[in-house]
């Protein structure tokens, strides 16, 4: 379903990094304070159970271009084009171009669809998907990771969101008159973490308070780019996105080193918001889980593009695994209809031992089973009955034994269904 009008709406995706629910006020979790994204939310749709398909970055980043899942694209880890150190969430060797390696399969993706529609397209701030424009942005002002949030001394250079955020409102003035695809992506709140001090004074005596400074900042830099639509005449005309690529953790959750690549509520439930006047309900709170790999499909049917023709120029629909949330929203059928997956590799070592990893998340309950790389391979996983218990600290796969096999059986028609041969194993093996 396209927007009214006589031409295709605009697209503005708008990434932070490393961003919890807890840090967006209009969630009600936690000290963050955002209003001009709890204003978006008040016009549009809050999705109060997203999830990443992945808790890394680059992962992350991928499904929700591609609309397919790691073991799909099957880029896992976090590519660099330089030694990556040897955190296990990252690949070994220097990767610098993903998009042309035969290991990943990452081409059908939402701007290269959208360029070939005749979309200008977009990028600014953080890529991690490799160090240069892949080809199908007419601008990018973009970096792989890494690069630090102020340009030169702290608190005496440029402070780099503003300076992303000036380079996305140019964007938008010179392509205010033609159909546009504009992400940007604020590498922050990824540490270091060091906002302008004015905005740490607010939230003095805080917990992390330069997290939530941090992310305040970001949304005054959201409210100048929305401002830039409507002084454009095309905010009406825009689906804005806001999202993350993961949550994080302060918590010692086993397989983390940096409070991520895990499967549990405050790394893999995300915030998610969507507002465009004709394609979105007006101040809804969407309770089902979805997923960010359900962006490509939104993106895709509010602009009118189809998926008959891939990158490739075969006459193929991409296989995509995910479903458009405007389709979904819009049939009000609000009541979880579908189980999400979670597919995570650790950071570190569980036990001296590392492993891949498959979760399975239903409106209530949340099976995570993993299968290591020592013997015994395959072991007694974690089961967390999230209305009883949402921070996840009583495990109950010990004893709610019909559970388990529900939910693994679950799991393994969904391996079946989408081809991941890990979910089909993991999930045969826990409903014996």
């Amino acid at each position: 379903m396209k927007a009214q009008g006589s031409r295709p709406p605009n697209v503005l995706l708008i990434l932070f990094d490393k961003c919890t629910t807890a840090s967006i006020s209009a969630y009600r979790e936690g000290p963050g304070r955002t209003p001009n994204i709890d204003a978006l939310a008040a016009d549009g749709v809050l999705f109060s159970h997203a999830y990443t398909p992945a808790a890394l970055c680059g992962p992350a980043r991928a499904s929700m271009l591609t609309g397919k899942y790691p073991h799909a694209h099957r880029l896992r880890r976090n590519v660099y084009p330089f030694d990556a150190g040897s955190l296990n969430s990252n690949y070994q060797e220097p990767i610098s171009d993903p998009f042309r390696d035969r290991r990943f399969d990452l081409w059908d993706n939402v701007p290269y669809f959208l360029s070939n529609a005749g979309y200008a397209t977009g990028h600014v701030g953080k890529w991690h998907l490799g160090p240069a424009n892949p080809g199908f942005f007419d601008y990018y002002k973009g970096f792989n990771s890494q690069l630090r949030h102020w340009v030169g001394e702290p608190h005496k250079s440029a402070w780099r969101p503003d300076i992303h955020t000036d380079d996305s409102i140019r964007f938008i003035d010179r392509n205010a008159g033609q159909p546009f695809f504009l992400q940007t992506s604020y590498y922050a709140p990824h540490e270091p973490l060091d906002p302008p001090r004015d905005w740490l004074e607010k939230f003095h005596g805080v917990e992390h308070a330069e997290y939530y400074a941090t992310v305040a900042n970001l949304d005054a830099n959201v409210g100048r780019i929305l401002n830039s639509l409507r002084k454009n005449g095309v905010f009406d005309h825009t689906l804005v996105i806001f999202t993350t690529d993961h949550g994080r953790t302060w918590i010692d959750r086993p397989g983390s080193a940096e409070g991520i690549c895990l499967p549990y509520e405050e790394c893999s439930r995300i915030p998610l918001v969507l507002r465009h006047p004709d394609l979105m309900p007006r101040g809804k709170t969407w309770r089902s889980g979805v997923t960010t790999a359900d962006l490509m499909p939104t993106i895709l049917e509010a602009a009118g593009v189809g998926l008959a023709q891939s990158a490739t120029d075969s006459p193929r629909v991409p296989a995509i695994q995910s479903r458009s949330l405007i389709a979904e929203v819009r049939s009000g059928a609000d009541n979880w209809p579908r189980d999400i997956v979670l597919q995570n590799i650790p950071q570190r070592g569980i036990h001296d031992s590392y492993y891949d990893e498959r979760a399975i998340r239903t409106e209530r309950h949340k099976l995570i089973l993993r299968k290591f790389d020592v013997r015994p391979a395959l072991r007694p996983g974690e089961l967390y009955d999230l209305t009883a218990d949402p921070a996840e600290a009583h495990n109950l796969y010990a004893s709610q034994a019909a559970v388990v096999k529900d939910l693994a059986r679950r799991l393994a028609a969904w391996g079946r269904t989408q081809k991941d041969e890990l979910a089909v194993e993991l999930g045969d093996w826990a409903s014996r």
